[in-house]
């Protein structure tokens, strides 16, 4: 494993294949309080064995990637596991799952991942989303959106409406695979604080309680795709959303179950002075 090149995504960049990043002399353990995203490549470069095609909780098919995660989420604050969501482990694997294709979880393929925020519906989300891609995709982008950037898309009346709890949302699919019961959960969008905006978001499970909340949401949904950017992981990157700040998803690809397809691995990482209380490190989910 190594550390390389840190690039911060500010609010208005992007960065594909075709678009080269701006180079940031940032600390690969510290992303900048100013960058809802920092991209770092060739973070990795270990051995990478094929890709899984079955979900096995009980093996590691890359423990070095692994290790090396979660050192860097325990750099920048907490690794933390959720009790619902792949029996509450630190390191989620990504990767295409025949049986998920076209559904709203992280193991789909063949679907857009709408944009969220992770953990939308849950009291205690992560501070940051950290993806570690073994192996990429160039069909599979991760979109995400800045509210920096969604505001600006937004009547005032329209903030005015998203900045009360007159909307609610439902439980991740990726937290019922064993029958667990969905919820319907209020949530308010929009928060100002003294340092910015806090967003929650999730594009295809929140709804509004309000006919004026009917109207903000449908504004919010566009501003969201207006603000919308790509970015393109290569194998060896390494990738942190700021979940408070920034909205994720992903584009539709073509998986093979061959081996080669694209394989992340996956930290949600609470801040280092958070309150959240966990059970050896594993947040519960009680709504």
């Amino acid at each position: 494993m190594r550390m390389n090149r840190t690039d911060t995504l500010a609010p208005g960049s992007a960065s594909t294949a075709a678009s080269p990043l701006t180079v940031a002399a940032t600390s690969a353990a510290s992303p900048p309080s100013t960058a809802v995203i920092t991209l770092i490549h060739d973070y990795f470069t270990g051995v990478v064995p094929p890709t899984p095609t079955a979900v096995d909780h009980n093996i590691d098919a890359c423990p070095a990637a692994t290790r090396a995660l979660l050192q860097f989420a325990d750099d920048i604050g907490r690794a933390v596991g959720y009790d619902r969501e792949q029996d509450g482990r630190l390191i989620q694997d990504i990767f295409p799952v025949a049986t998920s294709e076209r559904a709203q979880v992280s193991t789909s393929s063949k679907v857009v991942l709408g944009s969220h925020t992770e953990t939308a519906f849950h009291p205690h989300k992560p501070r940051y989303v950290v993806l570690l891609c073994l192996r990429g995709d160039p069909q599979a982008a991760t979109t995400y959106a800045d509210v920096n950037d969604v505001v600006q898309h937004l009547s005032p009346d329209h903030l005015e409406v998203l900045q009360t709890n007159e909307f609610v949302t439902t439980v991740d699919p990726s937290f019922m695979t064993h029958g667990e019961p969905d919820a319907q959960v209020a949530i308010t969008p929009l928060t100002r604080l003294h340092n910015g905006w806090v967003f929650v978001y999730d594009e295809l499970l929140m709804s509004a309680t309000t006919a004026r909340a009917s109207l903000a949401l449908t504004a919010l949904h566009a501003a969201v795709k207006q603000s919308t950017k790509l970015v393109v992981l290569r194998s060896g990157d390494l990738l942190v959303i700021d979940n408070h700040r920034a909205v994720h998803g992903r584009t539709p690809f073509v998986p093979r179950y061959d081996g080669t397809d694209r394989w992340l691995k996956r930290s949600l990482v609470i801040s280092k002075d958070s309150t959240i209380a966990t059970l050896d490190r594993v947040v519960q989910t009680m709504l």
